[in-house]
């Protein structure tokens, strides 16, 4: 399984929808920038700012990364992960 390693800190975390079909969030405020290894196979979508996550029970995370998109792209085509 590949992973990559990334400064990442966590900014919401979906955890569904209510009964009206609002999303149900939850915000994390205040933390730091930390070091972590994430599978790829856990990685829905990566934006300029943030990288979605699938997590355990259903739910998804936003995490705010250190970086640019672009590099986070070169790194995966280095090695094989993506496509351009």
């Amino acid at each position: 399984m590949p992973f990559i390693s990334l400064r990442v800190r966590p900014d919401r975390t979906y955890h569904g929808y209510a009964d009206d079909n609002t999303a149900v969030t939850e915000d994390i405020a205040n933390s730091q920038f930390v070091e972590k290894v994430i599978a790829i196979d856990r990685i829905l979508s990566i934006t300029e700012d943030y990288i979605y996550l699938t997590t355990t029970h259903g739910r998804a995370q936003i995490w705010s990364y250190e970086g640019s998109l672009s590099a986070v792209k070169d790194r995966l085509a280095a090695a094989g992960l993506l496509v351009i």
